[in-house]
This record gives structure tokens, sequence and C-alpha cells, in this order.
């Protein structure tokens, strides 16, 4: 009877598909990984000869590699580095290096590297651009990763210092999934649009992994984006970290529309404004565990703010939020859709302006503590004559103020 298991578990082995790997060292492909020559032959060659094979993985083993121009990674092909788990940059130990040099001064222009989908991936690898400027601003380059088609996959991904990250909006890229995706973008981080169907983005850490000059968080604090989501079905997001940013989280609308989804364990530190919020579809945004806080970047200084003028009304539902640090308000909504907040904690915000101000829309406020900071009180809640209707009730305001309540808001069981 032995034998026979055995038999059948040697004929099922050997009529399993093997995935087929190349190595772009390897011949016939032979590229260098020295940092001075260009292997962008030798990759592109390699990225070719595995999709005629029905796909595979490309590998690439430790060292810096110069890529003059552009890679196109096809369907069912997967460029994988050494690295397993996100990591950061240190020129001396590089992991699998990509040099991205094409492009210099212009936004316009073939991304460094297009995932061709569907099923094409991108895992193990970082990206770095040896020709960029620590000033203000800095070199604008194209995208640095561009996915185009139905299941493309970024995993434990380093881009160092890209000018713009990541690009699932140009085309469209159902069902994409970046997990494990780490950097510095220095404008945009990571844009999502004409997603048809559900997308998948996790564990992304944007921090100067590669910077923390003077000039470039200037830069980033004034005019970058960590995150852009538009037209997206049901977006689900978690762990994310954004710090040193103009805006953490753009929620708009493109000519195609706009997100509905979930975020989850959300943290934006010293953000001018944490989440930016003019379009969502009818079906809402829902996060909860968020944590937004500000230690002196921008101007604004504003946890969630509803900008008014979408192309829709935003949808929004907050549950488990944290605002802190040197933030002037932690909400302020200007908005005409819905607003709803539970279960959060506000704890420092300027006593010039009220910590929540709902001047236009709906809102829900419920279930919240309001305590200033070393004890400093100020107004807690303020509803402004543009607000269709607003429901205030059972916070905990710790001393703090809330303006009289006028027609348009119901107050009930809130503890002084």
């Amino acid at each position: 009877m032995s034998r026979i298991i055995a038999w059948v578990s040697l004929a099922l082995l050997a009529a399993a598909p093997v995935c087929a790997e190349w190595n772009v060292r390897s011949a016939p492909f032979g590229a260098r990984g020295d940092g001075e020559t260009d292997d962008t032959q030798a990759f592109q060659r390699a990225l070719d000869d595995a999709a005629a094979a029905g796909g595979g993985i490309v590998f690439v083993p430790a060292g810096r590699y110069r890529i003059a121009t552009h890679l196109r990674v096809p369907p069912g092909v997967s460029l994988q580095g050494v690295s397993r788990a996100p990591q950061r940059f240190d020129p001396k130990v590089p992991g699998s290096t990509l040099l991205a040099v094409a492009g210099a001064g212009s936004t316009e222009g073939t991304p460094f590297l297009t995932l061709q989908g569907p099923n094409a991936t991108l895992e193990g690898i970082a990206v770095f651009y040896p020709d960029q400027q620590e000033d203000n601003p800095p070199v604008p380059y194209p995208w640095t990763v561009r996915g185009q088609g139905e299941n493309v996959s970024l995993v434990n991904v380093l881009l160092v210092n890209p000018y713009l990250g990541v690009d699932l909006a140009t085309e469209e890229a159902a069902r994409h999934f970046v997990s494990g995706l780490y950097g510095q973008p220095l404008h945009k981080g990571l844009w999502v649009d004409q997603c048809y169907d559900i997308g998948r983005v996790k564990n992304v850490h944007f921090w100067p992994f590669w910077s923390l000059d003077k000039k470039v968080i200037e830069y980033t604090t004034t005019h970058a984006t960590g995150f852009i989501f538009q037209r997206t079905d049901w977006e689900v997001v978690e762990d994310i970290f954004v710090w040193g940013y103009q805006v953490g989280v753009e929620l708009s609308a493109s000519e195609h529309g706009a997100m509905n989804g979930q975020m989850a364990n959300i943290n934006l530190d010293n953000v001018d404004v944490g989440m930016a919020i003019t379009d969502t579809q009818p079906y809402a945004v829902h996060i909860s565990n968020l944590n937004i806080a500000n230690a002196g970047a921008g101007e604004r200084h504003i946890g969630i703010w509803g900008r008014p003028g979408g192309a829709d009304h935003a949808e929004l539902t907050v549950r488990g939020a944290s605002f802190w640090g040197s933030l002037h308000q932690a909400i302020r909504w200007e908005n005409p859709g819905v607003l709803s907040l539970s279960d959060s904690r506000i704890v420092q915000w300027t006593r010039k302006q009220p910590a929540i101000e709902i001047l236009a829309g709906t809102a829900q406020i419920h279930g919240n503590s309001f305590r200033a900071w070393k004890g400093r009180t100020g107004p807690a809640f303020r509803v402004g004559a543009g607000a269709r209707a607003v429901q205030f009730y059972r916070n905990v305001l710790h001393g703090n103020q809330m303006d009289k309540p006028g027609r348009n808001v119901k107050a009930a069981d809130n503890l002084p």
C-alpha cells in the first residue's frame, strides 16, 4: 500500500506545473548590476523571454542596476528581487536596486516601469533616482510604476525618492494588490482611479527613507499628497502611514467618478491636512482606527477637511479616531454631503477656532471626547448657518464650550 501511495505522489509531483525562472545576470542576458553599465536590454530581454514561455519569474540578484530608459513587465511575469519584507534604503546594502535616470525635468512621459497586466508583478525590488536633488523644488520625473490591466501587484517594494510614485489611475487596473510599499514620494505617492472591481492597498509607509533635508521636507509639507483615491469600486485600504505631506489622503472625483470603500488603521502624521475630501460615491467611505496629528507642517493644520466644490457630495463615516498635535481644527466640514464621527478623541486644537466646525451638509457627531491639552478650554463645536441638519449628542466636553444650537442642530445628552 505504501508503495502505491509513493508512486501516486511521485506521479502527481511530476505532473505538477513548475514555475520557470530567468536570472537577469545569467546568459544570454548578462546584466552587470555594477551601477554603471546600462542593464536595460538585459532586463527587458529576460522579461520578454519569460512572457514568451507563458510567464514566470525574472529574478534580480542583489546589485545596483542602471536602467537608462524604461521597463515593461508583461502579463503573467513577476520581476522579483531578493527582499522578502519592506526595506529601508542603504547604499551599502542595496538589495535588488534599479537606478532610474530617464525623464528628468518633466512629469510627462513613459513611466519608469509599467506592469502590463493581467498578473504582472513587481516584488522585492527597490527603485532609486540617483540624480534627484535635495532641493525645493525637487526634480520632476514621470511616474515610477504604472499599472495597466487587471490584477497587477506590488509586493515588498521600496521607492526611495520618486517624484511620482505608483499610478493605478491612468489605465484601468481592477483588482490591483499593493502590499508592503515603502518610500518617500516627493510629490504624489499612490493614485487610484478607473478601478471597477475591488482594489486592495495595505501596509504602505511613506516617510523620509531618502532625506530629512529641510528643503525636501518643506516641499513635501507644502506641495505633496500621499494618497489620491478617485473612481474605485469598493477599495480596501489597511495599515497605511504618511509623514510630512501637505495632504495625507485625498478623496476626490475624476471624470470617471469617485471612491467607495473601507479604510482601517490609518495613520497620518505631521500633515497639514490629514484628509482632504470633496467627493465619494453615495455608498460612502468608511474609516475605522484613524490617527491624525500635526507637528507644525503647513498652514491650515486641519485633520479632516470636507471641501466644497466637488462634482458630487462626500459621504464619510469615521469611527475610532484621534486628533492631536498642532492642529487648528480636527474637522472643518464645508461639503454638502454627510459626515458621521463617533467614538473618537479630540485632544489638541487652537483656541481661536472650534475643534469641529460644520458649515454645510449634514453631520452626526456622537460619543466623542473633547479634552483640550493641558487644560486649555476653547470652542469645541460650532455649526454654521449653511449646514442643513446636525445631530450632536452623547459627547463629553470636559469643560469646553459649544455654540448655542440653532434650528438646524439637535443637541442632547452631552456632558459638560
